[in-house]
């Protein structure tokens, strides 16, 4: 694929979270590295981090201040579940009408020339037509337009029996994902006063010019044909998008490593830790516990086996030395995981991790077990076997070979030189003014020209 050297400014329109932003942060030092300019809109949190790859960040203003969750019932309690919903829902709502109103100007004062819209930045593509400007669909997990629903067969995924659990998947999936509800009427407020039609038709009316996922296509499962300019590239990886950590590799014993993690989401839960480290007791393993910022790692002093706690760990090298890794399936671990080539066992807990588990155990690189009812001799008996059974390892590594060979960030970066290349020149060919016909065609020597 040929790409030009044109250099470009792009604004990227990310996500907060620890999943979303170090995909993109590779990818755009990619960018960076091919003589581009990469500025982040967000949220001032996570300045530092961004400012530290050496990518540039204009802070969105924090919003909803004074707003408080709300309090007081049982936080068992549906009432108070029910309660917490509404009140998401309608902070997400607000949030979106925040950004509406303040990206559009701190993009076109930084002189931004295109756009990368992470999915889960829902104003991303309207704020793109508004400006004019061409923008790329960015996946860093299962896209949404995949769904994130997985069949119960497959996964054994269900997170819990109450209806107030079925609900708030339902409320993620038609709000966030198929942009209904709350989120809709405030995108579509703001379209209508913007003479554009609904938020349904932005991909009919100002299409990205291309859906980039980093998603590989042998981890995903069988589907109808996709839409020409969609992409898998496979995992955007980089070390410097890690924030530098301290890790007592000293006490590594020699044996076999287990590295766990339960991701940096709310949805972290300790009681899974503690099982995992009683179901690992008497295994011939050396846990590594990686707390994701959640907790404070002297809360666990006391696990069974004295497994190795850190608040942080270096996840990619880690991974290089692990047997096996014991994983939320997140996209980030279940993706670095197999490009060192490393089995898993899944224990999804909510978002996109059912989605990710389910095509894990398809190609058999993984066991994956339900958190509802969850039990130690579960976890045990699934280690145990992945242990045990070499095709899961052999699995693995046939898949790791795969997605390494496709320089996922490379081949992205790849095709955004490519795509918008194509868009400038079909801009300038449409924008050529017309010449009088006695200008474009002169009769010489008898012969007819073009001039």
């Amino acid at each position: 694929m040929q790409a030009d050297n044109k250099s470009r400014h792009f604004g990227v329109l990310s996500f907060t979270g620890t999943g979303h932003l170090n995909p993109l942060i590779a990818l755009s030092l990619e960018l960076k590295k091919r003589g581009h300019r990469v500025t982040f809109f967000e949220r001032a949190k996570i300045e530092g981090r961004i400012r530290s790859a050496g990518l540039e960040f204009i802070p969105i203003r924090s919003l909803l201040r004074g707003k408080q969750a709300p309090s007081g019932g049982s936080r068992s309690s549906i009432g108070h579940e029910i309660a917490a919903l509404r009140f998401n829902l309608d902070r997400v709502a607000r949030e979106v009408e925040h950004y509406l109103a303040e990206t559009p100007a701190a993009l076109a004062e930084a002189g931004v020339d295109a756009l990368l819209v992470n999915e889960i930045a829902l104003t991303g593509p309207t704020v793109a037509q508004l400006l004019g400007l061409p923008y790329f669909l960015i996946s860093t997990s299962v896209p949404h337009c995949f769904g994130w629903k997985s069949s119960s067969w497959l996964t054994g995924y269900r997170s819990s029996a109450a209806a107030v659990s079925w609900l708030q998947g339902w409320l993620l999936e038609v709000s966030a994902l198929r942009v209904r509800g709350p989120i809709r009427r405030v995108l579509d407020r703001f379209r209508r006063s913007a003479g554009f039609g609904s938020t349904r038709k932005i991909a009919d009316e100002y299409p990205c010019l291309a859906h980039i996922a980093q998603l590989p296509e042998c981890l995903d499962l069988p589907h109808k044909p996709r839409a020409g300019n969609f992409y898998y590239t496979g995992p955007w990886l980089s070390s410097d998008t890690r924030e530098k950590t301290d890790f007592p590799w000293d006490r590594l014993d020699g044996r076999p490593i287990a590295y766990v993690t339960m991701g940096t989401t709310r949805n972290a839960q300790p009681t899974i830790l503690r099982m995992i480290a009683e179901a690992c007791r008497d295994l011939d393993l050396q846990l590594v516990i990686s707390l994701g910022n959640r907790f404070d790692p002297e809360e666990f002093n006391d696990l069974p086996g004295r497994p190795l706690v850190t608040a942080i760990a270096p996840q990619l090298e880690l991974l290089k030395r692990a047997t096996i890794a014991v994983t939320h399936g997140g996209p980030n671990t279940a993706f670095e995981a197999l490009m060192a080539g490393k089995p898993m066992v899944a224990i999804p807990l909510a978002y996109d991790q059912p989605a990710i588990a389910a095509r894990l155990k398809r190609l058999k690189v993984a066991e994956v077990l339900p958190v509802m009812r969850l039990s130690t001799g579960q976890i045990r008996n699934a280690v145990a076997k992945v242990l045990r059974d070499p095709q899961y390892r052999e699995a693995a590594e046939r898949v790791g070979v795969a997605m390494r060979s496709t320089q996922g960030s490379k081949y992205a970066a790849d095709i955004i030189a490519v795509e918008l290349a194509g868009y400038e020149a079909e801009r300038q060919l449409t924008a050529r003014p017309e010449r009088p016909f006695d200008e474009r065609v002169r009769p010489t020597s008898g012969a007819v020209t073009a001039s």
